[in-house]
């Protein structure tokens, strides 16, 4: 009986929040049908302004990626342009450089002679000295020169390019013609280049060639200042050196003197006995 009761309480219960949802719905369909035209401009507002909003989100992003892709294009414009000045500004520096070496080694037509980096090396452990005349250190350079093709590895080449400088530097210092900057600046390929900025950057590197040999010839004569001072103090070693080894010598030869003095004196005394 009381299972009855339950199950008739229960069906109960169910029909009641049907009739409450059917109710629901029923005044949500007489809302909807009464304001029909609200939701319908709702829905249209709505799709417009999706639609905005998507537009203009695609022109943000089309505009954006074109920026982007214009900065892109003129940072790869602006490397490759400072490339090319720059290029431009080495081959002024090394054609100054090389005409400088040129003048002053004066290699003719010297072939490149071929060799392992024991050869550059054996080369390269004649040290020049001050007292060489133009002849000896144009001699000198002359072989160097000619190995420049067999210096393998960086090391090695900037060795063989640091005794170049060296070399021409010392001569400089022993001759009295001129070198003439004029030519290390005959590259046709800058100097009549279409673009100024490109002919520009050439003289400059020109400039900074020359400042180059200037600090090469400053460095070549504190390394002669150095060495000579290296030599003096040698010197003075030595001749201090010597005059103590004398000093040495000199007393030994004194105290044998003095044995032989008293070997004598006890002679005269025993025969006197």
């Amino acid at each position: 009986m009381a299972s009855s009761d339950s199950s008739t309480g229960g069906a109960t219960g169910v029909g009641c929040l049907a009739l409450i949802v059917l109710g629901i719905l029923g005044w949500v369909y007489s809302f909807v049908v009464e304001h029909w035209e609200f939701f319908v401009g709702a829905a249209v507002v709505l799709g417009s302004l999706t639609v905005v909003v998507l537009v203009t989100r695609t022109l943000f992003r089309s505009t954006v990626g074109r920026k982007r892709a214009a900065a892109a294009a003129a940072e790869k414009t602006r490397r490759g342009r400072n490339a090319v000045l720059e290029e431009a500004r080495r081959a002024g520096r090394n054609d100054m450089r090389t005409a400088w070496l040129g003048w002053q080694i004066r290699p003719g037509t010297i072939a490149p002679q071929s060799g392992d980096a024991a050869s550059v090396v054996e080369r390269l452990a004649v040290i020049p000295k001050a007292g060489w005349n133009l002849s000896q250190l144009r001699m000198h350079g002359r072989a160097v020169w000619a190995r420049r093709g067999g210096a393998a590895g960086r090391a090695s080449r900037a060795d063989v390019e640091a005794r170049l400088d060296r070399v021409a530097a010392m001569i400089s210092d022993l001759t009295d013609e001129e070198f003439d900057t004029r030519r290390g600046q005959t590259d046709e390929q800058y100097l009549y280049h279409p673009d100024r900025e490109v002919r520009a950057a050439y003289l400059e590197g020109g400039a900074q060639g020359v400042e180059t040999i200037m600090g090469t010839i400053t460095a070549a004569r504190a390394q002669a200042r150095e060495d000579a001072a290296t030599r003096a103090s040698a010197e003075s070693l030595a001749q201090q050196r010597n005059a103590a080894l004398r000093a040495l010598r000199e007393t030994r030869q004194a105290t044998e003197n003095r044995d032989d003095h008293a070997a004598w004196d006890e002679e005269a005394r025993r025969a006197g006995e």
